[in-house]
């Protein structure tokens, strides 16, 4: 079946006002969109909105566990955390230390942590905790990826204008996903993480630079 010259336009068309093309020169809107100060000047700036942008999912690639990719959502989730809301960890690989996220300035009282059976139900509690409009923000280790599951986990960050930071396994990073940011983490000394964006929604995925970690590098 051929499609029409009109068909492809209106259905490129589309793509554009859902967001799932951009432009070059193109602005993402962000009017009405809340923005969360990554606590990062540096960040800030390579972030496409400035900060991170409620209802986009973030994935996060690492050589290792321990590369600075925890340290630097920490001044997030302690805003996050002063909210009366939940922020849930799904199969994290190991216990936060507790001392160490009260000194950066993190509300422990609203951490809840959660250890799935397994993969399947690991995406199902990351989904229904975005969902449930309950929890500010979602943070998933994910030993399984697939471009539905996190389509799905898009479209729940989305609806309920939270945030949701995953980890997924490192051979998905040369996978496309729904995620509308995904970024390379790595160690770049014992107090900075060298970060290069993989995607970011309304910019170029841009050039390695390094981030000095807040209020040190231990994760």
């Amino acid at each position: 079946m051929s499609l029409s010259p009109n068909h492809n336009i209106s259905t490129l068309e589309r793509y554009f006002q859902r967001g799932q093309v951009w432009k070059g020169g193109q602005t993402p809107e962000l009017s009405g969109t809340p923005i969360l100060d990554s606590g990062y000047a540096e960040l800030n700036r390579e972030l496409p909105a400035k900060g991170w942008r409620a209802g986009q999912v973030c994935e996060i690639y690492t050589q290792a566990p321990g590369s600075g990719e925890f340290s630097l959502l920490l001044p997030a989730l302690a805003k996050l955390s002063q909210q009366e809301r939940w922020i849930m960890l799904v199969a994290p690989p190991a216990i936060p230390y507790a001392p160490a996220l009260k000194m950066a300035g993190i509300n422990t009282e609203r951490l809840l942590m959660v250890h799935p059976a397994n993969h399947k139900e690991a995406l199902w509690c990351i989904e229904e905790g975005l969902r449930s409009g309950q929890c500010s923000a979602v943070l998933g280790w994910l030993t399984e990826t697939n471009s539905t599951s996190v389509r799905r986990i898009q479209l729940a960050c989305e609806e309920q204008q939270n945030h949701c930071w995953l980890w997924p396994e490192r051979s998905a990073e040369t996978k496309a996903t729904a995620a509308p940011v995904r970024m390379s983490v790595r160690r770049h000394s014992a107090r900075e993480a060298a970060i290069r964006f993989i995607k970011r929604r309304g910019s170029w995925p841009g050039s390695e630079f390094i981030l000095p970690l807040w209020p040190d590098s231990s994760n």
